[in-house]
This record gives C-alpha cells, structure tokens and sequence, in this order.
C-alpha cells in the first residue's frame, strides 16, 4: 500500500491489532518526500465559464507550497498579464485568493494563472488555465406602469451597451419560452395584481431552471407592497417582504369584510380564507385585525384581536364557510362599528365580494366613514361583481378600488392593501448609499462614495442573500442570490427621478448598474440543458442534465457529441445515462490545455 500516511479517519491501531490476529505481517517503509522547496498552482475557477462584454468576472485561485515563501501571481489573458499581485505562502498550506477583471474581449478565450516563486523545482507545474466564453449585450425586458419614466435610465444603459426594452405593467410574456428570449428581466414599477399565478410560476422557473437574471426595484407597486408576498416571485427574490413595523409608525385597525355567499364556495372562499391570513401576517405587533363575513346577513368571524396573536386569528379564519344569499350593508355598518371602538390611528377597512348585493345608503355610508378618518377599499371578484357599487364605495370612503376575474389574486390583492394601509413600508428622506458587501459588482466602488438616494422600501434580508449596499439608515439596499442556474437581485430605492435622480445623474451611477446588470444577467446558453464539467487529473467528466419546456426529466436522448483538440483531430469519448435526465460525458483531456466539446440532442 503507498500511501502518504496523512491520517483522516479512524486511527490505524484497531486495523493493525486484527491484521497480527489474522497473522497478516506489515511492514512500514518511509519514503522520504522532495526535499527541494516546491511551488505549485492548483486551479483557477471563474465564478461562471460565461460572461457578457464588459463584465467583471471573479476569478478564484489556489496555490501550495513545501515552504513558506512569497510567489508573484499573475493573470494571464491571450498571453498578456491583466493583473498581479503577491502571495505568501506557509508550509504545507493551501492559499486561495482572488482576481477582479473585466471581460473585453467577446468569444472564447484562454485565461491562466501564472506564478513566479522566489524559491521552486519543477516549473511545469506553476501555470494553470481555465477558458470563459464572452458573449456580447445583454438584453432585458422592463416592466412600469409608467414606461416614460424608465426612459433616462434606458438611454443611459443604452450607452453602456446594455438593451433595455420596456413595457407596461401587462407586458409579462405569457409562456416560458418568451420569457428566454431575453437575458434578465426588471420589475421596475408593477404590482404582482397584474400577473397570473401561472405568470409568476413562469419567472420563477425563468431563474432556478433556466438560469435567468431577474432584478427588482423600489416603488409602491413591489416587495410587500406590491402584494409580493409569498409568492412565486418572492421565493426567488433575496429581501423578503416582512420587516419589523417601526415604533413611530401609527397602530392600525383593520376589519376585512369577506363575501360568504353561495357562490363563493369552493376555490374562492378557500383563497378568502388564505388572504385574510396573509393580511393578518403582515400587520405589527400594534395592529390589530376583525373579520365579519356576510351572506344575507352579518357574521363576525373574528373580533377585533392583536395580530400579535396569530393562533387566534388564524382559528377563527378558518371557520369562514360560504353559504347563503347576498346583503353587504349589515355587514359594512357592523365593520365601521369596529372601527369607532378601535384606539388605532389608522383605521381601514377591505371589502371582498363575487356578486350583486342587496341593501341601500352605500354612499352615505362610505362618505360616513371618511369622514370619521376611515378608509375603505374594495375588491369585485368575477364579471358578476357589483362593480360600479364596489367602485363608487372605495371613491366615497377614500380607498382604492380592484376587480379581477381571477380568485387566485386575491391573495395578493389583500396583501399589497395591508401593506398600503399600514403606511410604514416606505422612507423619503436622504440617505446614503454605503458599501457593505464583497462582490464583483461592487469591483472599482468599495471606497467610492455612492450617490444618495431619497427613498426606498423597508425589506429584510434572507439568509441566503448577499447584501451588497445598505442606506445608512441600516435597511437593506441591494442584495443579490443565486437560485438554482439563476441570479436574482432586489434594490430597495428606484431607478427614476422620483428617488434615484442623482444615481441617473452621476457618473458613477450607470456604470455600476451596467456592472450589476451584467452580472445577474443569464449565463445558460440552453434552455432545458445543463452541463457542468468535472476534472480528476485528465480524465474529464461532463454531467448533464436535459428538460423539457415543462420542466420534465427527458429520457434516452439520442446525444450526438463532438469534442476536438485545437488541431481539429476528434476525441475519443463515452457518453451513458446514469439517471432521470442525466447524463455523464467521460473523455481524457490527453494533455491538451484546451477541447472544444459540442452537444446537439
């Protein structure tokens, strides 16, 4: 047995003991090591083996040596140093650090780590290289509900060699197959109201399945706000819409008055039941929360409680059961009866229902309300709604007004209300941009000083994210994660005049937005097909895993694979199935420093 005698399991005495009882002898024989010092490159790993022009790529690198010593570094692109720097090394150790530099160059190319020691052996094994492939400008789609103000950012981009194409609130693509013909998308200023839930699964699966960059930005319409809020979007997203309510803040009493009637049973009042508690989550430990239904007549479902008692509200939801007629009025006065009892500063109430209602002294009513400092919005499910009725109430009572025809938004719809209400998720005041991450986005900026903003909406991050800009208020600025293939960022302040005019106006504003959005921009070249390269001296192997647009494992593929060395002269290679969807690719690199490998299926 040779082996290096490093012990990184169970001691060898027990194995030892059993052998002599085995009468199986073992002999030691020391082999003595290179006694001469010795330098040596282990790797050089690109953060991803694809880039956009102009991008900045991190660079991961290792070294080793048989002594302690200082070695020169130096990254090599086309055969031309781009960066150095000096490296100490201890005895025995393995040291990695990292190099920053920007892709200039579009194609595939060769990039090697190079090091120069100042005590060495053998020299063969003092260069590693690795190859990333540069495509040109990335391209995003933009969503606004006000496209115009997304112009200036546009045409500063476009000077970055960035394609920015906006769209109103409805210009999701509806398939999945749209969404990849674009590299990242921006939600700039558009509610989650405006998507299908088959919308939203859509994106979501845009990133983790397909590797696609997706960016959100601050405004009234995003995060929790935009009634985000545990959904498809957010699970993908690295801030999170729940945040602590600020003390300062005004308590708020909320009384949701959910239509039980006949025709709401089923999926509708199911997802009444599921919006409430959504609505009861996002409320402060201040807050407080009341839930009547209504059929022909009024029932309090729950009474105005804490939201700090979430098991109570939660029980008491749960008993909302649909049957019966239609009559909103008793039900509305016995909401304003809560509300005038209630202490809070803020009180506000939401109004569900699918159909026509009996009653009368609606207008009076909500203008009643107003008057008395409280709020009422409304929402009309379905084309059966009463939905000049539903719209004239939130008008008198100073609300705001939905109607959907799609009982899966509802959810969201109660959330961004809440959110609206609670009137704590937004600051406007000036604060500054402070650096508080490691990041290629953030290469050139650590000591810059960052534009101010004057604005942005409170988040919390995950703990998978990696926060990279805070205000100097604490909150979160800009975080980005990967999921899955994809990477996803979330900034907290916007890219318009409203609150990001002096980030448009600085110089150093749309570099680093171009910076950031090369980064989170698509690296997958293939929809439904990954493959990741694996090495172990020269044998080679390549896994890889093949979808269909619908996210199914694909079976028996019939792969037709080419892999060349730079001569032109084929590769030998072996190609099996070794599971659902997955494939193993095995060749020897035969000493070449670089293979081109092409997978057709």
């Amino acid at each position: 047995m040779l082996s290096d005698g490093v012990a990184t399991g169970a001691p060898v005495a027990p194995s030892l003991a059993l052998l002599a009882q085995e009468q199986v002898e073992v002999f030691f024989q020391p082999l003595a090591s290179l006694a001469q010092p010795e330098a040596t490159a282990l790797s050089l790993e690109p953060m991803s083996g694809f880039a956009y022009q102009g991008e900045v790529m991190r660079f991961h690198a290792q070294l080793t040596s048989t002594v302690d010593q200082s070695v020169q570094a130096r990254l090599l692109h086309r055969g031309v140093v781009v960066s150095e720097s000096s490296v100490a090394l201890e005895s025995g150790q393995v040291q990695t650090f990292t190099f920053d530099t920007e892709m200039v160059t579009p194609g595939a190319d060769l990039w090697t780590l190079e090091i120069v020691p100042t005590q060495d052996y053998f020299a063969i094994n003092n260069q590693v290289s690795t190859i990333v492939k540069v495509k040109g400008m990335p391209r995003y789609l933009v969503l606004h509900q006000k496209e115009k103000l997304m112009s200036p950012f546009v045409r500063a981009m476009k000077r970055q060699n960035i394609l920015l194409e906006v769209r109103g609130e409805h210009g999701l693509p509806q398939t999945l197959a749209e969404l990849l013909a674009f590299d990242g998308i921006i939600l700039a200023d558009v509610a989650a109201t405006a998507f299908s839930l088959e919308q939203m699964e859509n994106v979501r699966r845009y990133v983790t399945d397909f590797g696609g960059g997706l960016l959100m930005l601050g405004s009234e319409n995003s995060y929790g706000l935009g009634g985000y809020f545990k959904t498809p979007i957010e699970e993908v997203l690295p801030l999170t819409s729940r945040y602590e309510k600020e003390k300062q803040k005004p308590s708020l009493a909320m009384v949701l008055v959910i239509d039980k009637s006949g025709s709401m049973e089923g999926q509708p009042i199911a997802l009444a039941r599921a919006s409430a508690l959504a609505a009861a989550e996002l409320l402060g430990p201040n807050d407080q929360i009341a839930v009547l239904g209504f059929s022909g007549d009024a029932h309090l479902i729950c009474d105005l409680t804490s939201a700090s008692d979430q098991s109570t509200i939660a029980s008491a939801i749960g008993s909302l059961a649909a049957g019966g007629g239609t009559n909103l009025e008793p039900a509305m006065r016995a909401g304003q009866l809560i509300l005038e009892e209630a202490s809070a500063k803020v009180k506000h109430m939401i109004i569900l229902s699918d159909g026509q209602t009996g009653g009368s002294g609606y207008q009076a009513l909500a203008q009643e309300m107003a008057d008395s400092r409280m709020t009422v919005s409304t929402v009309a499910l379905g084309d059966g709604a009463a939905k000049d009725l539903m719209r004239m109430i939130a008008q008198e009572g100073k609300g705001r007004y939905y109607e959907t025809s799609d009982a899966n938004k509802m959810p969201q719809i109660f959330t961004k209300e809440t959110m609206q209400a609670s009137r704590s998720a937004i600051k406007e005041d000036l604060y500054n941009a402070v650096v508080v991450g490691d990041h290629p986005i953030l290469n050139g900026y650590e000591q810059s000083e960052l534009p101010f903003i004057l604005g942005y909406v409170m988040t919390r991050p995950k703990p998978t994210a990696q926060l990279l800009l805070a205000a100097d208020s604490g909150d979160p600025l800009f975080a980005v994660s990967r999921y899955g293939l994809g990477t996803s960022g979330a900034y907290t302040s916007d890219l318009t005049e409203r609150w990001g005019s002096e980030w448009l106006a600085s110089a150093q504003g749309p570099s680093f937005w171009a910076q950031a959005l090369r980064s989170i921009a698509r690296k997958e070249e293939s929809a439904g097909l990954t493959a990741q390269l694996t090495t172990q001296g020269d044998a080679h192997t390549v896994t890889i895993h093949r979808r269909d647009p619908a996210g199914r494992t694909v079976e028996q593929v019939p792969w037709d694979v080419l892999i060349t060395a730079p001569d032109g002269s084929p590769v030998p290679h072996h190609l099996h199935q070794s599971g659902l969807g997955t494939y193993h690719l095995r060749y020897s690199a035969q000493d070449q420093q670089a293979l081109d490998l092409r997978l057709h299926d």
